[in-house]
């Protein structure tokens, strides 16, 4: 088995379309590494633009199944925020064949496999500066563990980081508490964990206390440090997204000090000497990101009013075989989303996808659902149409429509 994927790991694939470069990579084990082998998702918003940083989009235990939990390099939403801040957009996969820690653990390899991938990207892409660049780490439950370790390994490299679940081995370890304090100290953070995993009945109650400790500690000596508890949610990501990603946005362009939020009141408050290391006051980078997350505290979801939704771009072409290819490039707002793509033929409504009002907007895993995903959507017609594209946010708010796209008949 090693040598096939080996021979794979050499054949890094490279997709160039309109809407950045798409690379996938598979590698190998070698040597003492745990996990059966690991795949890399890599989206790159501008081949004209040096990487600034590297977003992290680490999943959770268990082998997820691509087909309902694609990378979110296929993700329109995760994008937008790549694009924004000239960002790569990385998503690794590690397959194992027994527990979780043959791979959230560093040392079980994927902390190699993870830089061998960013050595092959830099190189295939010709973008050697993605090699050497930060990271922002977004992880979920497992994906949490292999994060915040990754900070106490790497203090240096990691610019903010965001935790869906998970951690209760990490944080409910005095000692690993210890060593993360002093590595995350000045580190922009945001817990997020659901409302039912606050109860013994969850099987997540697990890691309620853990992180709520971690939090204390942390924010009693002044840390920038939020938290977020999703009213709706037990350990699925849901829509938590929509603060996640404007939260990184936001320290990706502002400055400590920020402002800092009662966890109770759901308040803010002036940050100062006196209040600066009580516990519970959450920070958070500004005003605007307090603001979503009143609101998403207080109904597990964002409802954006008036926003301002840029045009999606269209194209419609014929292949070899006459099937019509639609291709298109949708930039959503942070703080909105994608719920829903409308494509419309010759003035007519022609397909809806995407999830329905009322569901949330990715999966648990926080992929893009199906029909939400940056890929063809085909017609086999060989009639002439035209169409048109307009896509809708988290709560029904429309963009404007596409250019027109057309093909003549087959």
């Amino acid at each position: 088995m090693k040598p096939i994927l080996f021979i794979l790991a050499l054949c890094t694939s490279l997709a160039s379309a309109e809407d950045g470069q798409l690379l996938n990579l598979i590698v190998p084990p070698t040597g003492t590494d745990r996990f059966q082998h690991a795949e890399f998702s890599c989206w790159l918003p501008d081949p004209a633009q040096p990487v600034k940083a590297v977003i992290i989009h680490q999943h959770g235990c268990t082998n997820a199944s691509p087909d309902k939990h694609p990378p979110v390099t296929l993700d329109f939403h995760w994008r937008a925020l790549a694009r924004q801040h000239h960002c790569a957009l990385l998503a690794p996969m590690y397959h194992v064949a027994g527990s979780c820690d043959e791979w959230n653990d560093p040392e079980s390899g994927s902390e190699r496999a993870l830089l061998s991938a960013l050595s092959e990207f830099a190189q295939t892409s010709r973008r050697p500066e993605l090699k050497d660049a930060p990271w922002l780490l977004w992880g979920h439950s497992g994906g949490s563990s292999w994060s915040a370790q990754m900070i106490t390994r790497h203090p240096d490299r990691v610019l903010a980081a965001s935790f869906r679940g998970g951690c209760h081995k990490q944080f409910g370890d005095p000692a690993f508490r210890a060593k993360f304090i002093p590595a995350a100290l000045k580190l922009p953070l945001l817990f997020v964990w659901g409302k039912r995993e606050t109860v013994p009945t969850s099987s997540h109650f697990v890691s309620w206390e853990p992180m709520s400790t971690m939090f204390r500690e942390l924010r009693t000596q002044g840390a920038t440090v939020g938290r977020l508890i999703d009213p709706l949610s037990e350990h699925g990501c849901d829509d938590s997204r929509l603060v996640i990603i404007p939260f990184f946005a936001a320290v990706l362009q502002s400055k400590i000090p920020g402002t800092l939020v009662d966890t109770t009141s759901l308040q803010d408050r002036e940050l100062n000497d006196s209040n600066l290391h009580d516990p519970i006051l959450a920070w958070l980078p500004n005003q605007d990101i307090v603001k979503l997350w009143r609101e998403f505290s207080e109904h597990g979801s964002l409802h954006p009013s008036h926003p301002k939704l840029p045009a999606p771009t269209l194209t419609a072409t014929r292949d070899a075989t006459g099937i019509i290819q639609l291709t298109f490039t949708i930039t959503p707002a942070l703080d909105g989303g994608l719920r829903t793509l409308r494509i419309h033929r010759d003035g007519m409504l022609w397909k809806e996808l995407g999830v329905k009002p009322g569901a949330r907007i990715a999966t648990s895993r926080d992929a893009p659902p199906e029909g939400l995903r940056a890929s063809p959507i085909t017609d086999d017609s060989k009639e002439p149409h035209t169409y048109t594209l307009t896509f809708l946010d988290v709560a029904g708010n429309e963009s404007p429509p596409s250019h027109p796209a057309s093909v003549p008949k087959s």
